[in-house]
């Protein structure tokens, strides 16, 4: 399936969501979340976007970003790959930290900021973790109450919304976070949580529709994740599609693959005709990649790294 394009729209917001791998946990101590703050703020001031709200969950957080000229794929590429890499380095363990791309959706500030901020600062209480949103510390809440201070969210577009003095406005956004969000609500906001997707009025719409927006975050063709690999490696590529077994050549198939399935729009079917092997075979190669390789993943580049690069010479 053909993966949903992205935009690059200015100006606009975003509501953002990552995953870990499998649903598998991305924060193993509060060491973690300080490093992803201490990334989120080095982000903003790298390529000048806002954060107005944050919550990070034990396998996935959410962001609202108003993005800059810097396209939000950049942003969350870089983000994920140095996270992925102090994670992997610092828990000495290898592999995919998150899942696939991230999640973004457009929306339209006017209708939809309000109900993503609450959405965002009350994940701990659906979930289950705590009754009161005050109580959990890993979110960007109690910034907004003024109990804390985090330099790196943008709190003051927020607040306007709900009062004109900054005590009215706490005390405004204390009582719209304390209501339990109605179920029509959250179903409208998971189910068009969807790539591509845009929440807003019809004259949002019309203006989203009549921007000359940029496309951003191309799947990778298979042409550009073979030149990364094979100069990486230092193979050549005539030995991707031979009788080679060995190692190198075995362990730069299966990276393609990887990567092809997971980053591309490159079906397993057309990856075995270009490495002249069964449809099997290939799936088997992604499948069980991390435990058929673990031995030798530490001794080559990252695999989002390799991704990265990948990214840099689709066209």
């Amino acid at each position: 399936m053909a993966r949903a394009k992205r935009f690059h729209y200015p100006g606009c917001f975003y509501h953002v969501m990552h995953r870990g791998n499998h649903g598998q946990d991305i924060f193993f101590s509060d060491s973690d979340r300080h490093k992803m703050s201490f990334l989120l703020q080095e982000g903003i001031e790298r390529y000048g976007h806002r954060i107005h709200a944050f919550c990070f969950m034990k396998n996935h957080f959410h962001l609202l970003v108003q993005i800059g000229n810097i396209p939000l794929a950049k942003v969350m590429h870089n983000l994920a790959f140095r996270y992925s890499q102090k994670i992997n380095r610092n828990h000495a363990t290898a592999g995919h930290l998150f899942q696939g791309r991230y999640k973004s959706i457009l929306i339209e500030d006017q209708l939809y900021f309000t109900r993503v901020l609450r959405y965002i600062h009350r994940n701990p209480v659906r979930a289950g973790i705590v009754n009161d949103p005050r109580n959990y510390s890993w979110s960007s809440h109690n910034s907004y109450m003024d109990l804390n201070q985090i330099s790196w969210v943008t709190k003051d577009f927020g607040l306007s919304k709900f009062g004109q003095t900054r005590a009215q406005a706490i005390r405004q956004y204390l009582a719209y976070t304390s209501e339990i969000e109605e179920e029509d609500e959250l179903k409208e906001l998971r189910n068009n949580f969807k790539d591509g997707h845009v929440l807003g009025d019809d004259d949002f719409l019309e203006r989203v529709k009549n921007q000359n927006l940029i496309v951003v975050d191309r799947p990778l063709s298979i042409e550009s994740i073979v030149k990364v690999i094979c100069d990486q490696f230092n193979i050549e590529r005539r030995f991707l599609s031979s009788r080679d077994k060995s190692r190198k050549i075995s362990f730069a198939r299966a990276v393609i693959s990887k990567i092809a399935i997971e980053k591309g729009d490159i079906s397993m079917t057309n990856l075995g005709k270009f490495f002249h092997r069964d449809q099997s075979t290939i799936t088997g190669l992604v499948k069980n990649f991390e435990e058929r390789y673990k031995a030798v993943l530490s001794e080559y580049p990252d695999i989002e790294f390799l991704a990265k690069l990948a990214c840099n010479e689709t066209p």
